[in-house]
């Protein structure tokens, strides 16, 4: 029987041959849109567009591997994921409860901030975190916002599809205020129209949500998450994230 160290050896030469092969792979990723950083194009992968699908553009080169994108509803491509069924994901905020499925990225790619909007004249009553109780908040079921908020019970949250669908409720006063993340809602408010009916509430959260491609733990794809991240890595530090967002602005 080989000793220990020519095992070990063997071993680490056969997992950096896997590591190489699977350079070569197809990774299967499932999303679905969040403008500006998925939204419909026609002619683009999957019929999509937008931030994360040039950052996937990027990582196809610098990776050597191809991504093909699938457009599923949030719970199912989390579910995919869980499964083993799809490999990764952009724009995923953590939470302990995805983190048992999904190997993060550690270094994010971008940042959104959740904001609160309401009817225009009206954004000066929620000055404080305290006035959002009583009102009908519109949220979207695909979104970790941001705690207490996440998790506070005494809030009247209205889970809807999308930040488009939430606005539109907003704008006809079927509900009090919106929640979603900057710059989303905002790109959305612009792209609809609502900019001369909606305001933002003089209260915002001082907080941040960092946005990460995550990789199913199930997946052959996970033991890529170190080369993922010095890729993204070096995009950040040569500007290139930057640039991508700048189209979209």
């Amino acid at each position: 029987m080989p000793s220990r160290p020519i095992r070990l050896f063997v071993a680490a030469i056969l997992l950096a041959l896997a590591a190489d092969a699977y350079s070569q792979e197809r990774l299967l990723m499932v999303t679905e849109e969040w403008p500006p950083f998925r939204f419909a194009e026609a002619g683009g992968p999957a019929g999509l567009g937008g931030l994360d699908i040039d950052l996937c553009r990027r990582l196809e080169k610098l990776l050597g591997v191809t991504i093909e994108i699938q457009v599923h509803p949030w719970p199912r491509a989390l579910e995919m994921l869980k499964s083993g069924q799809a490999d990764m994901m952009t724009g995923v905020a953590y939470t302990a409860e995805r983190a048992e499925y999904l190997s993060y990225v550690p270094t994010p790619y971008f940042s959104v901030t959740p904001v609160f909007y309401a009817p225009k004249g009206k954004g000066a009553l929620v000055r404080a975190y305290e006035d959002l109780v009583g009102q009908s908040i519109g949220q979207s079921k695909s979104t970790a916002y941001f705690e207490p908020y996440n998790s506070d019970s005494k809030l009247t949250k209205i889970t809807l599809g999308s930040e488009a669908q939430i606005l539109q409720m907003l704008a006809l006063g079927r509900i009090d205020l919106a929640i979603g993340t900057d710059p989303n809602i905002s790109y959305d408010i612009a792209r609809l129209g609502y900019r001369g009916s909606l305001e933002r509430t003089v209260f915002q959260p001082a907080v941040k949500t960092d946005l990460r491609i995550a990789l199913s733990k199930r997946s052959p794809a996970a033991s890529l998450v170190e080369r993922m991240d010095e890729a993204i890595r070096s995009l950040v530090a040569e500007g290139g994230i930057e640039a991508i967002a700048a189209k979209y602005r």
